[in-house]
């Protein structure tokens, strides 16, 4: 005959005595209180599921009551006839629950910046940079688009969907901004490969999605330019007379005869000159190609940095340094908004102008007969640090143009003194 168990009351809970050694109080059905000699009432479950015997809590008293305790007994008995093993169950939910929480945490922001991060090798700093600067602007702050304003930061990056993406595309088509909508979904393309590959996302769903569709034919734009000698004239002289900070007159001073980008100049380190050679040697770190390039320095440039080299204020790292901060190199502006002070829209000239300059003035006087010269297309864009797809014949053309390309780079910096005392 089974022993007839009476069941607790609150009152014998409540009273009941802590000891030195842990005891237990049943109320029936397998639901007990075990009294510990830490102080504390936990509840406990005793069954037996397909014939081996099991434990699971229910929590601590009082926090737990007898009567939420015992419909929890109730409740397991339940799942237990109907072949539900409890102690599974719970893991499970437990399981479920922590798979759920770190899914909350594999943000968008998260993944994107684990992508970034892993980017850096393949791209140059000041590229690697500018991607920062690109998630920040118009993939985490919110879009507002007719009358809708909504952010994918903050969303688990598996629950992003196509319709997330194409939103952001439109606002930013929406805001004239065809050709950064094009770049951010080719970044947002590399970011859901990266959370496919380490399965944070099981798709990417940009795949999904028809550029050419949402936002149209794109319409090629070129950077502005100036192709008129006495123009390039007018703009060499307004350098000269330029009377703002002396790092960035140097720099717009040597921008012309080197024609290389922005970050390029303004990041140039003494440590990078050699002076022996009369080259510039710019790591791959610094290069869109992410290979070593190596520029002739015509004397023009060379009178210059050994102008700046005198000059009491000079940097110890860079070559044109900000006038704010000594251990830092003019700022990504600084260029832009000196030829805005010279009078140029943006609309008329930019930094990148300049190597549209060159480009288009050595191939007007390629193999004229009285002020041109003998080099290439091929020297042309070997001094532009385009780069060739072909890897042998990059490495081949490196060290073939050597030659022709300090000759060419000297007849245009002869050619743009020339052009500067026309009148």
């Amino acid at each position: 005959m089974a022993r007839c168990i009476k069941p607790l009351t609150d009152r014998e809970i409540k009273e009941a005595k802590y000891q030195a050694k842990d005891y237990t109080l049943s109320d029936g059905g397998g639901l007990y209180l075990l009294v510990t000699s830490r102080k504390t009432k936990l509840w406990r479950f005793n069954y037996i599921f397909e014939k081996k015997r099991a434990l699971t809590s229910f929590g601590a008293y009082p926090t737990v009551s007898l009567k939420q305790a015992r419909i929890q007994r109730d409740e397991l008995k339940e799942r237990i006839a109907q072949g539900i093993n409890p102690s599974q169950q719970k893991k499970e939910v437990k399981a479920q629950a922590k798979e759920d929480e770190a899914r909350k945490q594999n943000t968008f922001y998260h993944i994107s910046q684990l992508w970034h991060k892993s980017y850096k090798c393949n791209v140059s700093e000041n590229y690697h940079i500018k991607l920062s600067r690109a998630l920040n602007n118009y993939l985490y702050k919110a879009h507002e688009y007719n009358g809708v304003k909504q952010s994918i930061k903050d969303k688990p990056i598996d629950e992003v969907t196509r319709k997330d993406i194409i939103f952001i595309l439109e606002a930013l088509k929406d805001r004239n901004l065809h050709d950064t909508a094009t770049r951010m979904a080719t970044i947002l393309q590399q970011i859901f490969k990266y959370a496919v590959t380490h399965e944070y996302t099981p798709h990417n769903i940009i795949f999904d999605i028809d550029k050419k569709v949402v936002l149209g034919k794109r319409t090629p734009t070129n950077y502005p330019t100036i192709t008129d000698p006495k123009e390039i004239s007018i703009l060499l002289n307004l350098i000269d007379e330029y009377n703002g900070d002396f790092s960035t007159k140097k720099a717009l001073q040597v921008l012309p005869y080197l024609f290389v980008r922005n970050s390029n100049l303004r990041q140039m380190e003494w440590q990078e000159l050699d002076f022996e050679k009369n080259e510039w040697h710019i790591p791959k770190e610094k290069m869109k190609t992410k290979e070593p390039f190596v520029l002739p320095l015509p004397h023009q440039v060379i009178e210059i940095l050994k102008e700046i080299q005198s000059y009491e204020l000079k940097s110890p790292k860079y070559v044109f340094v900000s006038s704010i901060y000594k251990d830092r190199p003019i700022s990504d502006n600084t260029l832009i908004l000196a030829l805005r002070r010279l009078g140029y829209t943006k609309e008329q000239l930019v930094p990148h102008s300049f190597r549209s300059i060159f480009s288009t003035t050595a191939n007007t006087y390629a193999n004229d007969p009285q002020k041109g010269h003998r080099y290439t297309s091929e020297v042309i864009e070997a001094l532009l640090a385009h780069k060739e797809p072909n890897k042998v014949k990059s490495a081949y053309n490196r060290a073939t143009y050597a030659e022709a390309m300090r000759g060419l780079i000297e007849w245009y910096s002869d050619y743009l003194d020339e052009v500067k005392v026309m009148r």
